[in-house]
């Protein structure tokens, strides 16, 4: 039995799978096992995974049928023989000594997950470390609900937390297991932010390695972090929605101010991604009346009282309160 397991979710990445394979080939800590799991890629991802396999044991491959990232890392989750586990995009590689040195980190810290920085790598070649806005180091539980709490599924500045992307982390099995904790299938993309949001609820600890880019995050063409969206918003409104079911009974923190928050930030991405559709601009005036006009970005804002933004960015936001599809398509 490996003591790490690596879940890589693997669908239409052809171009990139080799090197991703590679890179966990290589690592300095050798007892792991990879899970390749062929989302029912239509491509010759199936094929490569199976050659994959034949050439080292470590590699285990589970095809199935198309189900979205959160189910083929959920089929990851209920496979894995390991310890702890990881999560590794098949289109994106990791430094040889990543595995190492979160194995290293979590043994000694003895924490429910260790998170590592991470390098941005643009189409240009170009290469820069993205850290944290928080100090590196050991949280413990009182420091968790002191200083992620705040922050746990959005921020003030309406951006993503601390906890957000699970690919540069290293999780106990045993915790996600006692916790329950999957990724959600109804939520098709951005599904790190709630998993990450419950995973830091429930720990009791875990050890940010900062200054070490340990993942090389890729900006690859044609990848759903590149691409518009159809069907995104509704998408996030189940989010939203899930996150509410769990977080407004919960009585250590009241998030409710998150759960604005978060609202909102997913309508201003929403109503960006349809400068980007194709659309006629007749077409997207409606595209972002519907999104203005939805019943849950309206609760969003009931009551809401407005941080200390840059004014550019109140005038989008009270755009969209006030439901002026027109003149945001001019403005913003």
């Amino acid at each position: 039995m490996a003591e790490i397991s690596i879940v890589v979710p693997v669908y239409k990445v052809e171009r990139y799978l080799q090197r991703c394979v590679g890179s966990l080939l290589s690592q300095t800590f050798s007892d792991i096992e990879i899970i390749l799991v062929d989302d029912g890629s239509p491509d010759q991802c199936p094929a490569m995974c199976d050659q994959f396999a034949e050439k080292d044991s470590r590699i285990r491959v589970i095809h199935k049928e198309n189900g979205g990232l959160s189910s083929a890392r959920n089929v990851g989750i209920e496979v894995a023989q390991g310890k702890y586990i990881g999560f590794i995009d098949s289109d994106d590689d990791v430094a040889d000594n990543m595995y190492e040195r979160l194995y290293e980190i979590i043994q000694r810290e003895n924490v429910d997950f260790v998170m590592s920085d991470y390098i941005r790598i643009l189409n240009n070649g170009e290469k820069f470390l993205k850290t944290l806005e928080i100090p590196g180091g050991r949280y413990n539980r009182d420091a968790i609900k002191k200083e992620i709490f705040p922050q746990l599924i959005m921020s003030e500045n309406l951006e993503y937390g601390p906890l957000l992307s699970v690919w540069h982390c290293m999780y106990r099995t045993e915790f996600l297991k006692k916790n329950r904790l999957l990724f959600d299938e109804e939520v098709k993309w951005s599904e790190d932010n709630i998993f990450s949001a419950f995973a830091g609820y429930y720990a009791d600890s875990f050890y940010y390695l900062k200054g070490e880019g340990l993942y090389n995050y890729y900006q690859n063409e044609g990848t759903i972090t590149t691409s518009y969206r159809s069907g995104a918003w509704e998408v996030y409104c189940t989010m939203n929605q899930h996150l509410h079911q769990f977080f407004d009974n919960v009585a250590e923190y009241d998030f409710q101010r998150q759960l604005k928050l978060h609202m909102i930030f997913y309508a201003c991405n929403c109503l960006g991604q349809i400068k980007v559709s194709g659309e006629t601009f007749k077409k997207q005036v409606i595209m972002r009346k519907n999104i203005m006009n939805s019943p849950r970005l309206k609760d969003a804002f009931q009551d809401f009282v407005f941080p200390k933004w840059s004014w550019k960015l109140k005038i989008q936001i009270l755009l969209i309160k006030y439901c002026k599809p027109l003149l945001y398509s001019w403005v913003v």
